[in-house]
């Protein structure tokens, strides 16, 4: 069994594994989920599923923090969420992608509070930051949902963005931290 990173009420994540590249690649071949995800709607092609799988497996064997696989507690698969480095702007960045089942049930939000609680309990940073495309309002209310306030427009991948961002002071000083509970 591979070790549970965070839990929250109704969900875990775990590392992903390479026995889940069929699940990765069902996830990223709706051109639903991938709506708003860089390069587009289209599905994912299989090598850049095993490659993006391989990076997730690769980070948190290196650094235990990652893209993680999104499971509920009793094991059924939602999606991915967890963390990335971003050059530009520079600082850990917040991602989720869940399966068009899962939408409409507040399990975007629930993981995302249990991030960013799990982040700031857990990494020394002093900032999280989280984007979407612009026009993605739901995902930008889960933004908020998390603690997350709007901190600038820019373009990422070609596509107009909003991001936002919460720092150590103002987790600390807010209310909103989930019921995340660091492995």
């Amino acid at each position: 069994m591979r070790p549970v990173v965070l839990t929250t009420e109704r969900l875990r994540l775990v590392p992903f594994a390479k026995e889940d590249y069929y699940l990765f690649l069902g996830l990223h071949s709706d051109p639903e989920v991938n709506r708003f995800l860089s390069p587009g709607p289209q599905p994912m092609s299989e090598a850049e599923a095993r490659e993006r799988l391989a990076k997730y497996m690769d980070a948190h064997d290196r650094n235990q923090i990652s893209k993680w696989k999104l499971e509920t507690v009793s094991g059924d698969f939602l999606g991915r969420a967890g963390f990335s480095w971003q050059k530009d702007p520079a600082g850990f960045e917040m991602g989720y992608s869940l399966k068009r089942s899962a939408w409409g049930k507040g399990y975007a939000t629930e993981i995302a509070r249990g991030l960013v609680s799990w982040f700031f309990k857990t990494m020394p940073d002093d900032h999280l930051i989280a984007y979407s495309a612009s026009e993605h309002q739901t995902s930008q209310n889960v933004m908020v949902k998390s603690g997350m306030t709007f901190w600038k427009e820019m373009e990422k991948h070609g596509v107009p963005c909003r991001f936002f961002r919460i720092t150590r002071e103002e987790y600390l000083n807010d209310q909103i931290h989930g019921t995340a509970v660091p492995a």
